[in-house]
């Protein structure tokens, strides 16, 4: 889910937030995951984050689960963020491993041991996007943690190698959680028995991974890939270097006000949707 903001500002935008969350259910979304990459939450204070996911529980008022992003730079303010997100009756959080500077996965187990110990009733998810957090979870780290940490639910992993993500499937036991995040290869992941889909593009355009989803699990393999093929397609569409900024557009264009990204982030004059519509209705 992407997040709405304030003109010009890392200030979330809290009115915009049950339009959004009412948009993605009712296009058939089954859960929703705040504050991650495409929720630029890492670009925002803790404040503003705690600000998002006091918005956002209640606008989906137990609808679908909801998993609330908690990662951070500092395992203290993960810390927090993982209380106060528990706090609010969560279903799940998530963090992001912490990034910019290499660790071994001592330091990475260590990280996610302290975010455990403090909300230990609260299912955790691991959340694995090497390339842009440096540090990415290994299958040995996400065995070691999904065999030490009994809240561990599982993991998100957003690897672009379909390689990688099977060998993460193979190393998480089969009573956990695996959700993917590499949308040009979805298929191919839930085919390998990863357990569903996070998409940033389907913040803005749910209907084909909505559809993909559903096909795959009723059996009806043509239709999953058509679905993945549109996908591939809608995806080509999205500008070079402004994939949030498109994004944000789109859902702006559908009649859900988000803003545009933080300051620091690129902007796009570019209108995406019109040409996307059309190809969503032929």
């Amino acid at each position: 889910m992407v997040t709405p903001l304030e003109p010009d500002s890392y200030c979330v935008d809290t009115t915009a937030v049950p339009l959004l969350v009412d948009f993605l259910i009712g296009k058939g979304a089954k859960g929703l995951f705040v504050g991650g990459t495409t929720g630029e939450g890492i670009m925002l204070a803790a404040r503003e984050r705690k600000k998002l996911h006091e918005a956002t529980m209640p606008a989906v008022y137990g609808r679908v689960p909801v998993i609330l992003h908690v990662g951070a730079q500092r395992s203290d303010t993960a810390v927090d963020l993982a209380r106060h997100a528990a706090g609010l009756g969560v279903d799940a959080i998530a963090a992001v491993t912490p990034y910019f500077y290499g660790l071994p996965d001592d330091g990475l187990a260590a990280y996610y041991q302290a975010i455990v110990d403090a909300v230990p009733d609260t299912p955790l998810f691991g959340y694995d996007i090497p390339q842009m957090a440096v540090n990415g979870i290994s299958p040995d780290l996400a065995f070691r943690l999904c065999d030490l940490m009994p809240s561990i639910a599982g993991l998100k992993t957003s690897n672009p190698s379909i390689q990688a993500v099977r060998r993460i499937l193979d190393a998480v036991p089969e009573d956990r959680i695996v959700l993917v995040g590499n949308e040009s290869a979805a298929l191919g992941a839930l085919s390998l028995g990863a357990d569903g889909l996070i998409s940033g593009l389907s913040s803005a355009v749910p209907e084909p991974f909505v559809a993909l989803t559903q096909a795959f699990s009723s059996g009806e393999g043509d239709e999953a890939l058509r679905q993945q093929r549109l996908i591939n397609q809608l995806l080509a569409m999205i500008p070079a270097g402004a994939r949030l900024a498109a994004i944000k557009s789109i859902l702006s264009a559908r009649g859900v006000p988000v803003g545009t990204p933080v300051p620091t982030l690129p902007r796009t004059e570019a209108e995406v949707w019109p040409a996307m519509r059309v190809i969503l209705e032929q």
